[in-house]
């Protein structure tokens, strides 16, 4: 155990405090002994911790087994419990999920209560084989084949190549006590059924079965850490977060070879949902829409989030209300009008100057009659005929300017008279563009709220049973 824990860079150093997680079980109450042991010789603390999932009625006894272990020894012990059951129902998780949730939470505030720098759980080799068919049986990747890491965070495994055979040995040489759970024999649990009667049978074809599937698991833990390195990597150079989600280059993405591609789709899925794991499928597929040669396109991933695709970029976003659209707005020079909530507009009668404007400025030539101009969203049919071009339809020109769809209701239109005058960030129709030095109305559009005094405007994993 010992030299595992040096290989897997587990340091239980002196003066730090050890939390065991104890159940009363073969395989804990060894770990506890182990343990302690190790702690009396090199001077680190250990502690227990048991919790009674609420599902057996001799849990109970289990936990006062291991209490009065600990206290003939003077090793400090908590106890906890909690209703599985009612934790079950409230989340829709399974039993198993809910005991571990549950576990898992006690484990962690007892060992900031108690100032432990580790919580060791009693992991072992047939766990390990165990875990790794499970997951092959539920379908999974290079993580889920890596099966239970040594260490994770605070909490680590340090008999995770230990076989039973070795502890039921360990536990008869010392005597120790230890209590056995009957529904680790009930076999409608996949586990257990895996347990006694697959692995027996794998065993038998190969005797060193544990250690091999353990072997296997660690040469793909270290290729799973490579390739979650270049990921990381990846999203360091590609990806881009905004309001609306987080954006990747369609091109970039479709470039990367598929191992980091799919692994760069989760982690974009996980910046706007940290819980949130896509299936294998839907990461293929928002990958398809990186690598078609489809401008734009939709993939609804779940009730919460959705990837989609505008031109050249890619993005996932949530499923929030969408962008509020303008509210139109009548404007007389020396007035300003709110057109959003962050948009505004301002109008000033000024001479035009000479080109090129500002790009956030439109001068118009006023016609005869008109006391202001009209700003709205764009309406079905409206066109303009752009200084040198041909008369075009708006929606054909925003087009052709790949502004993705959402935003083209954003896009502020300018009407006099009746007719489309200017657009932002096209222009104006040439036959309301003045020339330089007369008298025109210059429209000023700014992303920011009316608040400046100067008439301006202001900036602004499943890992296992438990032992």
């Amino acid at each position: 155990m010992e030299d595992f824990c040096r290989r897997a860079d587990i340091v239980f150093a002196p003066g730090c405090r050890v939390l065991c997680a104890v159940s009363g079980g073969l395989d804990s109450m060894c770990l506890l002994h182990l343990l302690w042991q190790w702690g009396e010789r090199d001077g680190f603390v250990v502690c227990a911790a048991s919790f009674d999932h609420g599902l057996r009625p001799e849990a109970a006894g289990e936990v006062e087994l291991v209490r009065a272990w600990c206290a003939a020894r003077g090793i400090d012990c908590a106890a906890g419990a909690g209703d599985t059951r009612a934790q079950a129902r409230q989340t829709g998780q399974t039993l198993e999920e809910a005991a571990r949730a549950l576990r898992y939470r006690f484990l962690d505030e007892t060992a900031d209560r108690l100032g432990a720098d580790w919580i060791a759980t009693a992991h072992h080799a047939g766990d390990q084989a165990e875990t790794i068919l499970l997951h092959l049986l539920r379908g999974t990747g290079l993580r889920g084949l890596g099966g239970i890491p040594p260490r994770r965070g605070r909490v680590v495994r340090p008999l995770l190549e230990a076989e039973r055979a070795q502890l039921e040995d360990y536990a008869a040489a010392h005597g120790i006590p230890h209590c056995e759970d009957a529904s680790n024999l009930d076999i409608a649990y996949t586990r257990n059924f895996l347990r006694h009667r697959v692995l027996p049978l794998l065993r038998e074809k190969n005797p060193n079965l544990d250690r091999t599937l353990g072997r296997a698991a660690e040469s793909l833990r270290r290729d799973e850490d490579y390739l979650a390195a270049e990921t990381r990597r990846a999203a360091r150079e590609l990806l881009r977060e905004g309001p609306e989600g987080v954006w990747v280059p369609a091109a970039a993405l479709a470039a990367l070879h598929p191992s980091i591609a799919l692994r760069l789709v989760q982690e974009m899925a996980a910046r706007l949902e940290p819980d949130t794991v896509l299936p294998y499928r839907q990461r293929e597929a928002v990958l398809a829409l990186a690598e078609s040669d489809r401008p734009s396109g939709k993939i609804s991933l779940s009730s919460r989030l959705q990837a989609g695709r505008v031109y050249d970029m890619l993005f996932l976003s949530t499923a929030r209300q969408p962008m509020s659209g303008l509210s139109p707005a009548f404007l007389r020079p020396g007035e300003r009008a709110a057109l959003s909530e962050e948009l505004w507009a301002v109008c000033a009668a000024v001479p035009c100057p000479p080109g090129p404007w500002e790009e956030d400025a439109l001068y118009l030539a006023p016609t005869p009659g008109q006391t202001g101009v009209l700003l709205r969203a764009r309406a079905p049919g409206d066109a303009i005929r752009l200084p040198g071009r041909p008369r075009k339809a708006l929606k054909k020109l925003l087009i052709e300017a790949r502004v993705p769809s959402r935003e083209r209701e954003r896009i502020p239109v300018l009407v006099l008279g009746g007719q489309v005058a200017a657009v932002a960030g096209l222009g104006c129709d040439e036959r309301f563009r003045p020339a330089p030095g007369e008298p025109s109305w210059c429209v000023r559009l700014e992303r920011r709220p009316p608040d400046r005094e100067e008439g301006g405007l202001s900036d602004e994993e499943d890992d296992g049973p438990r032992h």
